[in-house]
């Protein structure tokens, strides 16, 4: 709304100036190019910033002319307009992969406004000078800024991107053209057989059916898995898809034909996910009926190991697979209608093969140990650190028995002592496993950290003060057991890890089975912290509980050395957990945020999750992010999740789930918004922060 207003504004300024006397000066300041002509008819601002409205140039610039000279908008922006100047060389394009140009409106060279050292579409590097030439139709999209208070420009080092070209590209709206058409499952065949993270030079038009939508509508645009049927599954994946006109938002169910390149995705952590991004959608009157589910070749949980096993490290197989078995254990909570599972072809058969993030069938809540089920999809051998996971990621999963949850009896090991044991883990390669199951014995001496998903980790020895021996690193909590504590006596089941970090050795067993044998004395810091959704908690989070404090205005671990940190804090007693909570006072008219100290990530799937509420009864609203932090501590674009409502009455779990591709440095973010026509500006409590990785 307020980008509306401002447009709507300067249109009306213009519409003056044009109906005043000659020397009334134009509503903004702009930089005359050398050469311009005064003759050439004045460009009306048009456009909100949008995607669906991007600005002209006339109207970035008159925004950029409101700002303070060197200081970046708080705001991606796009804005359209015609190259009219490539100020680029070859050197540049070969080192950096960057463009910087000139844009300007049709009929008013005078006007001009440079997109600065700015990236390909999908945030590519460019490869030629010839990537951008005059006369080129381009979108961009980037914050913006007034350099030295006389050049309007996109914020610089690739922190901008160029969105389409002649119409062509990224969210640019795309065109009525379709392609060759195919189904989800020869798109997935055809981009399966691409090189990673390279598209198709061909144009598809796929159809099929929408299986489950993901996050909400942002900038026109919205996510959405798709399959030949209904009940297909998560096969083919249209990412951050054009709405059509008179389309408010996807709706799982809907018949829908998309169009555009295919393309092959691969994370960090070797996971391909074969998509279209950006598609043109029609949406299709559906047929009526439910569609037969897809099904693969059946295959037992001992052949499905086999199988994958026979694939290359990261390998997806290209045929589909069902596998029948009985759930052994689950891992984590549901989320967005998923839930990790490991299955056995016997019930008691132990972790044999995963259901990754396998979808919950229409009418079950969550999975239960016991159940009998057949799940569908491709197989997928997954490597980390030298281990291998046999799995199906996103399977679709039909529920033969009901297996009443009971959990399957504990599978013991090996007997050794916490001496032994060390010994024997320090005797892998670094980052193994051992082959063999080992029971470990010992006492509790240290607890490290509060409960998450049941578990929680601690150190133990062969003595009640033998200090940190050996590690169970998220240990399962045993039946009627909050909390470990220190001085227990425990018996610890599964494979010895030897983990290596910056040559830092720790002998450990993860994810241990635990049997009490023996109460403790106390000393284990017990609680309710709450994870974020799936993944392996991440120890660089300083402080998520805010229970430690600098002083009354800093939480420990809450200060950024960079520009980050510029929300006024407070200590607050109403916690959600533990002795206190951290107050963000009310920004008034500029938004605030609460950022973490900052922290060097991996590449890989992240989600930072935290609890919030707000201080009156009127609710108001926050969201998490992060910004990228460089080695001088200036900070690259601030990314956010969306908007959540937050009251009174309850704490509201908050969560943003973010990709890295590189090693990153950054800085968490808790966001207080300012007051606007979708924001309420208050004190708001945050407590229990966490980032976990996938």
């Amino acid at each position: 709304m307020k980008k509306t207003f401002k447009t709507f504004a300067l249109m009306l300024l213009t519409a003056l100036a044009f109906s005043s006397c000659v020397d009334v000066p134009a509503p903004y300041n702009l930089p005359i190019k050398k050469g311009g002509s005064s003759a050439e008819t004045t460009v009306v601002p048009t456009g909100d910033g949008t995607l669906a409205s991007p600005f002209n140039v006339a109207a970035v610039v008159a925004l950029i002319s409101e700002m303070e000279a060197g200081v970046e908008s708080t705001e991606e922006y796009y804005i359209k307009g015609k190259v009219s100047n490539v100020k680029t060389d070859a050197a540049t394009i070969s080192q950096y992969g960057n463009h910087t140009f000139e844009m300007i409106d049709e009929g008013n060279s005078s006007v001009v406004f440079t997109a600065y050292q700015v990236y390909g579409p999908g945030k590519q590097k460019f490869t030629s000078v010839d990537d951008i030439k005059v006369g080129d139709e381009v979108v961009v999209c980037g914050k913006v800024v007034n350099y030295k208070g006389n050049t309007p420009e996109t914020v610089g080092r690739g922190a901008a991107y160029v969105v389409s070209i002649n119409a062509s590209g990224e969210g640019g709206g795309g065109s009525e053209d379709e392609g060759t058409a195919i189904t989800c499952a020869e798109a997935v065949q055809l981009t399966q057989a691409l090189e990673n993270g390279a598209s198709s030079t061909e144009t598809y038009t796929i159809t099929g059916y929408i299986t489950e939508v993901v996050g909400n509508v942002s900038k026109n645009q919205q996510t959405f898995w798709m399959a030949d049927t209904k009940d297909g599954g998560k096969i083919f994946e249209a990412y951050w898809a054009n709405l059509p006109e008179g389309v408010s938002e996807f709706t799982a169910g809907k018949k829908v034909k998309i169009t555009g390149k295919l393309m092959k995705y691969v994370s960090a952590t070797g996971n391909v996910t074969c998509e279209m991004k950006n598609p043109t959608v029609v949406i299709l009157p559906d047929g009526g009926g439910d569609t037969p589910p897809v099904e693969g070749t059946e295959v037992t949980c001992a052949q499905a190991v086999e199988l994958t096993n026979a694939l290359a490290d990261g390998g997806t197989s290209t045929e589909t697979y069902t596998v029948t078995g009985y759930i052994t254990e689950v891992v984590g909570s549901v989320s967005k209608n998923q839930q990790t599972f490991w299955m056995a072809d016997t019930k008691d058969g132990g972790r044999v093969f995963e259901a990754y993030w396998a979808n919950l069938p229409e009418g079950v809540s969550e999975f239960k140990v016991g159940m009998k089920v057949k799940i569908t999809g491709q197989l997928m051998k997954y490597v980390k650190n030298s281990n291998v996971t046999p799995e199906i990621k996103n399977a679709t999963v039909v529920v033969l028995e009901d297996g009443g949850g009971t959990t399957p009896p504990v599978v013991e090991g090996t007997e050794v002592t916490c001496a032994q044991a060390v010994e024997l883990a320090n005797a892998l390669a670094d980052g193994g496993t051992s082959t063999e199951t080992y029971t470990v014995t010992g006492y509790i001496t240290e607890v490290v950290g509060s409960v998450s998903k049941n578990q929680q980790t601690f150190w133990m020895a062969d003595t009640k003060d033998g200090g940190k021996v050996f590690e169970a690193y998220w240990a399962n909590l045993p039946e009627g057991v909050s909390a470990f504590s220190v001085g227990m006596k425990v018996k610890i089941t599964g494979q010895l890890m030897k983990y290596v970090k910056d040559g830092n050795v720790t002998p450990e067993i993860k994810n241990a089975n635990v049997v009490v044998l023996e109460a403790g004395d106390g000393g284990g810091d017990g609680g309710d912290t709450p994870p974020g959704p799936g993944g392996d908690p991440v120890t660089d989070l300083v402080n998520g509980d805010f229970e430690s404090w600098v002083s009354d205005s800093e939480p420990t671990g809450w200060k950024s050395a960079s520009s980050a940190s510029n929300a006024e804090l407070s200590k607050s007693t109403e916690a959600r957990s533990g002795n206190f909570a951290c107050i963000m006072k009310a920004p008034g008219s500029a938004k605030k945020r609460l950022a973490s100290q900052e922290i060097t990530l991996e590449p890989g799937t992240y989600t930072f999750s935290f609890y919030a509420k707000s201080t009156t009864a009127d609710v108001c609203q926050t969201r998490g992010g992060y910004v990228p932090v460089n080695t001088d501590n200036s900070v690259g674009s601030y990314k956010y999740g969306n908007y959540v409502d937050i009251n009174n009455s309850d704490w509201t779990l908050v969560s943003y789930e973010f990709t890295l591709t590189s090693t990153t440095t950054l800085c968490l973010l808790v966001m207080n918004p300012k007051n606007s026509s979708y924001s309420v500006s208050q004190d708001i409590l945050v407590d229990d922060a966490t980032l976990t990785k996938q």
